[in-house]
């Protein structure tokens, strides 16, 4: 079959031998992807140099009850994903999520620039792209289906965050390029109906779910999207319609009721859908999520010469503050020699479920041979209800023997998260550095409720005096917390020059229901002041010095900011200590290495001083933050004793002007001489 190209009779050779040639050139040549899998499903995100976060999703296993559904098309794609792509509108403009296109899809939108590649972080593929004045994530995980309770569903996520200082109208269009392995026919099934034509739902009327097969008696692969839900955001608008359609128009498109999914101009059928989320004003540092399911559908069939076939969920959370109500879809092939007649299907319940809004038995009239229809109900639940229930649907004709599937369905309690947030109490000073440099603030989820935790957000808030290390993310992506499970995130900050005291930071935690929680910390940083001082004796072998032994004391200067330069004398104990080199036995330090001027001091051994050292940067080389020796003298120790070096006269140059005591903290130093 043809894909995704718009053909000519005329042009079909032409392009035949040109994909052999393609084929040649790049049979050994595998594009860039990012991959995450299990045995049921994988989702591939393409890293290459155009369409880049696009993505994929197909079967590994499949159904573990199937041995018909391995290493089939979910998504169309495989291994170079880049027909299903995805819209954020912002004002009037049309951005495409990811990198440019070389291709026919989402090729007339606008596209930014690149924040996060397609990097697998804690099992999930996560990416970023900055959209004009909006940051968006793509976040693309394994979760499980509402209908098999397996991880064989694609959780597919976006996070957007308005960063400019004025509101903006933000919507998403999420495009899928759906498939069946090789069939890009097949109807979509929802509630009652079977959709072969362009179709639409409104969120007033959004089916919780929407399900394709080839054939119930011998289906092929099973797919499934979740629309409503715990865990997804129900979408304004969800479309039924052609590939061709979607891929020209980034936005609103060509959309004829009742017209098949053949593309306009071509002979085959090629069907996708589209989930729209409406425009609304995002105000300056808002943010929302948009969440949709896409993979296997759970249907349990039962064979006969009328095939009965139900799916549900497999588990429904009970609401706490009264009635939830879920689908229950019947689908009844006819897989006998003729006609069914006056075919009729009746729900049955047990205690604890009741039928909302229609009767147990619906008449489907007659089926034809290998005809398929389909119907539902609405099945409530109280919320001091919990447990499996196990339902059943019978199947009756005229002319044919009855027959009957049953199903379970799970009643959980809600989930319920249990945060613990945590960090050191604060840092120590050690040389004049903190001690740690940096710090660790962790959040430990763990799922106390019955049912899963879907999707949300967790971001750590530092509004004074703290910074994230480089290369970090404020905002975590949990995917599926399952009942009992347990994530972590942790963040590494640092202190902001100039800034001391109790520093706040927080944990933002933000559920698929926009409902938000704070917790709130401090961290004490104690003041590093700006300080000239004399280190501790350097010497090889170690710090301790013996009478006649050669030793180096470095003089410092840290802390200071916007450092130019520095003047100061220095005092020692002549009985104990002496320079014997003179101004060969001091050298400039760190600070200085890289140029400016300098002015050696006058040297006496009989007074002990070191008179007039100067030393300047220049203007305009000013260090933002100093920390390093502005000199370091070579004494020789004459005898034991105490023999103590001071530092008197100290004038540090600033961008702002002169800094002496008591602004600058001067620290001297006593060297103890051992026999």
């Amino acid at each position: 079959m043809s894909r995704k190209s718009t053909l000519t009779i005329m042009g079909t050779l032409t392009l035949v031998l040109s994909l052999v040639l393609l084929f040649s050139l790049t049979t050994f040549a595998e594009a860039p992807k990012v991959q995450i899998d299990n045995e049921y499903i994988r989702i591939v995100v393409n890293a290459g140099e155009t369409n880049t976060g696009r993505f994929s999703v197909g079967t590994t296993g499949g159904d573990p009850d199937r041995d018909t559904d391995q290493n089939k098309h979910l998504i169309y794609g495989g291994d170079d994903p880049w027909t299903s792509y995805t819209t954020v509108r912002i004002g009037n403009q049309n951005w495409i999520y990811g990198g440019e296109t070389d291709r026919r899809a989402g090729s007339s939108g606008l596209y930014g620039e690149m924040i996060q590649p397609p990097t697998i972080v804690d099992g999930k593929i996560e990416s970023s792209w900055k959209l004009g004045p909006i940051q968006v994530w793509q976040i693309l995980s394994l979760t499980r289906s509402s209908t098999t309770g397996l991880l064989d569903t694609a959780h597919i996520e976006y996070h957007v965050e308005n960063l400019d200082s004025v509101p903006h109208m933000v919507g998403v269009r999420l495009m899928l390029d759906t498939m069946l392995g090789s069939n890009d026919g097949a109807p979509f099934r929802v509630d009652d109906r079977g959709i072969t034509t362009d179709s639409v739902y409104y969120k007033q009327n959004m089916p919780q779910f929407w399900q394709a097969f080839d054939s119930l008696a011998r289906p092929q692969v099973m797919s499934q999207g979740t629309l409503t839900g715990p865990g997804v955001t129900t979408p304004d608008r969800f479309y039924f319609t052609n590939w061709g359609s979607l891929a020209d128009s980034p936005w609103n498109f060509n959309f004829t009721p009742g017209q098949d999914f053949q593309r306009i101009g071509e002979f085959e059928l090629d069907s996708a859908i589209a989930l729209f989320w409406d425009q609304v004003s995002l105000a300056p540092g808002e943010a929302r999520s948009f969440v949709s399911y896409y993979g296997l559908g759970g249907v349990t069939i039962a064979p006969g010469e009328l095939i009965v076939g139900v799916t549900s969920p497999a588990e429904i959370t009970a609401d706490p503050e009264g009635f939830q109500t879920f689908s229950i879809i019947a689908y009844v092939q006819n897989d006998g020699q003729g006609d069914a007649r006056d075919v009729v299907a009746e729900l049955k319940l047990p205690p604890g479920l009741q039928l909302v809004g229609s009767p147990a038995q619906v008449r489907l009239n007659d089926l034809q041979v290998g005809e398929t229809k389909q119907t539902g109900w609405q099945v409530g639940v109280r919320s001091i209800t919990d447990g499996v229930f196990t339902y059943e649907v019978e199947v009756r004709a005229q002319n044919s023997e009855p027959n009957k599937v049953r199903r379970n369905v799970q009643v959980l309690s809600p989930a319920k998260l249990q945060v613990l947030f945590s960090g050191p109490p604060g840092l120590g000073i050690r040389n004049e550095r903190y001690e740690p440099a940096v710090f660790e603030a962790k959040a430990v989820v763990r799922n106390e409720g019955g049912t899963q935790f879907f999707g949300g957000t967790f971001e750590i808030l530092y509004p004074l005096g703290l910074d994230l290390v480089t290369g970090q993310n404020a905002k975590r992506f949990p995917g599926t917390i399952g009942p009992g499970e347990e994530v972590s995130f942790k963040w590494l900050l640092k202190p902001k020059d100039g800034f001391s005291g109790p520093l706040p930071y927080s944990l933002r935690s933000v559920d698929e229901r926009g409902q938000q929680k704070v917790e709130n910390m401090f961290i004490i940083v104690p003041e590093l002041k700006s300080k000239v001082w004399i280190g501790q004796p350097e010497r090889p072998g170690g710090d301790v010095v013996k009478a006649g032994d050669y030793f180096s004391l470095p003089i410092w200067a840290t802390n200071i900011h916007d450092f130019l330069g520095i003047e100061f004398d220095l005092a020692f104990d002549p009985e104990h200590l002496e320079i014997v080199g003179k101004t060969l036995d001091i050298s400039k330090g760190t600070l200085f290495v890289d140029g400016g001027s300098w002015q050696m001091p006058t040297i006496s051994n009989q007074t002990g001083h070191v008179l007039g050292l100067q030393a300047q940067r220049g203007a305009g080389n000013e260090l933002p933050l100093s920390y390093g020796t502005v000199m370091t003298i070579h004494f020789r120790a004459k005898s034991a004793g105490l023999g103590r070096v001071d530092l008197s006269g100290v004038r540090v140059f600033t961008k702002q002007g002169v800094l002496e005591a008591p602004s600058l903290v001067i620290e001297h130093r006593d060297i103890i001489i051992q026999p």
